[in-house]
Formats: C-alpha cells, structure tokens, sequence
C-alpha cells in the first residue's frame, strides 16, 4: 500500500514537471516568435540616419551623393602590346576605385600575359619596383617605342596607302605620341594625307573637326567604290555573238558538189 502510494507520488510529480517544462518552452518559442517578427518588420522599413552615438557606432552611414554605389569594372589585361593605351586605361580604374598605390602592383600583376609577365616576374624578383610610378616609368621603358623616334615627321610624311580606314589607324597612332600640336593643325595634316581622289571631296566641304574630315573620306571612299563597280558592269567586254550563215549548203549537198563532175561547155560550129 505504501508502496503504490509513493508510486502515484511520483508520477504526479514527473506530470507537474512536464506540464510546467511544456508552459516554459511554448513561454520561450512565442518570445523568439514575436522577436523575429519584429526583426522582418525592421527589416522592411526603409533605413533612417539617427544623430545619437550609439546607432552612428553601430550602423553604417546611409549612401549619399558623396558616396555613390560604384560599377564594377574589369582590370584591362597587358600582354606588350599598346603600352601606352594600358597606362590610359589603369590610371582611371585605380582612381575609379580609389585603390591605394601600395596595392596596384599587386592588383595589375593578376593581369599581365605573356611577355609582359616575365618581365614584370624578373623586375619583381630584382626588387625593381619600388612604387607605382617607377613601375609606370619601367614599363614605358620597356614596351613603348623609342624616344629617338620621331612621330611628328612620321606624321607629315603619313599618306594614304589603302583604305581610309586603314590611314585613319595609322594616323591616330602616331597622333596619340605627338603632343602640344593643335586641332586644326592636325585637321590639316590629315586631309593633306588623303589620296587625291578622296582629298579633293573632303577640302571641298572644308571640315572643321577631324570627325568631320574622316566621315567625308569614308563617304566618298563609298562613293567611289560603287562608282567603279557599276563601270565594270556597264563597260565590261562584250564578246561577239556568232555569225550563222542560213544559206550555207548541208553536208549532203557540198559533198554531191564535190563528187559531180563539172560539166564541160558544148562547142558549137557552124558551116563554112
């Protein structure tokens, strides 16, 4: 008797103890439930800048138009080639990014291809480059043309070898190592460089920017190339058509000419 007595005890009191763990834990799940629910609602409201110490140390500041959201850009890559078009492009993405200098070797080392990488893996391993500038200034070094060169006369003396494309390249690289010479001075450079066909259309229209100039050359390059190819179609060869003879005798009658004898004129006499 006593014995299912303590029995009994102890199963209502392992009961009492489930039921008030039960009470606890639904008490703990509806907390995290409305602490959630609040976190989704601050979520969804849009950001607010708050003025006191505590909220400006713990959230970021707010984009403004100081700090807008930049694009991401891919780093031109350097095999040799066009030395210094790269150095054009690379300067404005580390200034775009506003990379440090003591990062952009790094960052530009990922980037070059042949060539260019042994030689940066040598310098490098030399202790070469001391900073970005140096490095710049060993590269042109290295991989631009020569300073004994001169572009300008090779700039007078450009003319035009095939087509207004082709001149146009020639001259723009040229142009891009000549500096301190004015537009209009180039303008003039570049018409008088122009095949003679071409640079008369053009200086009659007298262009005022170099867009202008190379619109019209490529135009009347148009022009004229349409031109030569509807001549060919209208004064091409023209071979002769046969000469058919309708009174030429069949095979059958010229052989029957050839095998007849010729018949011989009869002589005719008279009396005496």
């Amino acid at each position: 008797m006593a014995e299912s007595t303590r029995s009994k005890a102890n199963s209502d009191r392992l009961e009492e103890a489930i039921s008030k763990l039960t009470l606890s834990l639904n008490d703990t799940l509806h907390h995290l439930t409305h602490k959630i629910d609040e976190l989704i609602v601050n979520l969804q409201k849009p950001e607010t800048p708050s003025n006191s110490p505590s909220s400006s140390s713990t959230t970021s500041p707010p984009v403004t138009s100081s700090s807008p959201h930049r694009m991401k850009l891919e780093v031109p890559r350097f095999d040799g080639a066009d030395p210094l078009g790269w150095i054009f492009k690379i300067n404005p993405f580390f200034e775009y990014h506003a990379t440090p200098e003591h990062e952009r070797l790094t960052i530009a080392s990922f980037f070059m291809d042949g060539r260019a990488l042994a030689w940066f893996q040598w310098m490098t391993s030399n202790g070469q480059f001391t900073s970005w500038p140096i490095f710049l200034q060993a590269l042109q070094s290295r991989f631009a043309p020569s300073p004994y060169e001169d572009p300008t006369g090779a700039l007078f003396k450009l003319t035009q070898k095939g087509t207004v494309s082709a001149y146009l390249s020639e001259f723009e690289d040229l142009a891009n190592r000549v500096v301190g010479l004015p537009s209009h001075f180039l303008l003039s450079c570049f018409v008088s460089g122009l095949s003679s066909e071409i640079r008369r259309e053009v200086q009659a229209h007298q262009p005022l920017t170099m867009a202008q100039a190379a619109g019209l050359a490529r135009l009347q390059e148009e022009k004229l190339f349409v031109a030569r190819r509807q001549g060919r179609n209208r004064f091409g060869p023209k071979f002769p058509s046969p000469i058919v003879n309708h009174t030429s005798p069949s095979p059958s009658q010229t052989l029957t000419q050839i095998c007849s004898p010729t018949p011989i004129p009869r002589v005719l006499r008279f009396p005496l």
